[in-house]
């Protein structure tokens, strides 16, 4: 079928074939007019999908206005593609479209799940990252460790000082005896009132 040159001349009534011709000549009258005529079309499968984008749960990554921006692009793309000419000779343009708009939805659908699916992720990973230290956290953390080892020191007298220094520091009950000149049974006695003293300041809670 020819068609003239100039692109702003149209038929009364012209067939899908001449509007799709002219479309891939540039004629956006042409493609207006396809819009409207096939615009139950791409509003029906619209509200087909809709339902299937709104289970996913997250309007943040579509909205009802992507799904008819989507489908009139893909009736765009359909009629810049159509070729009765070629292998497609037998189909009719509004089945050809309506195959276009269906897969360009279903693609829409598949690349929205894989959005919110990867969004999900992140949020997991982000929760299992182990929370950096505050700073402020640190130096409470710390100035009540100073507090509470000056406390217990204050509380001790010099005999459990001499064992609570050399028990943190590894020895045993024989190595602080021998160091201290004492039996190690007295050493025992004083590791056990320095343990009830520390426990009673842990209790108050310094």
């Amino acid at each position: 079928m020819e068609f003239p040159d100039d692109v702003g001349f149209l038929s009364e009534n012209p067939a899908d074939e001449e509007l799709t011709a002219r479309v891939r000549k540039g004629d956006d009258a042409a493609y207006g007019i396809l819009a409207e005529r096939y615009r139950p079309m791409t509003e029906g499968a619209v509200r087909r999908f809709e339902p299937s984008f709104a289970e996913l749960g997250d309007t943040s990554v579509w909205g009802e206005d992507d799904l008819r921006q989507c489908a009139a692009l893909a009736l765009y793309r359909a009629a810049m593609s159509y070729d009765p000419a070629g292998k497609g000779r037998d189909v009719r343009f509004g089945l050809y479209a309506k195959i276009c708009v269906n897969n360009a939805l279903i693609s829409e659908l598949r690349k929205a799940g894989s959005e919110i699916r990867r969004r999900a992720r992140k949020r997991e990973q982000e929760k299992n990252v182990p929370r950096r230290a505050d700073p402020l956290e640190q130096l409470v953390t710390s100035e009540r460790f100073d507090s509470l080892t000056g406390a217990i020191r204050a509380a001790l007298t010099p005999l459990e000082r001499s064992v609570y220094d050399r028990y943190l520091a590894g020895m045993s009950v024989e190595q602080i005896a021998r160091a201290l000149g004492r039996s190690s049974k007295s050493v025992s006695n004083a590791l056990y009132r320095m343990k009830i003293k520390i426990r009673g300041l842990l209790q108050n809670d310094l």
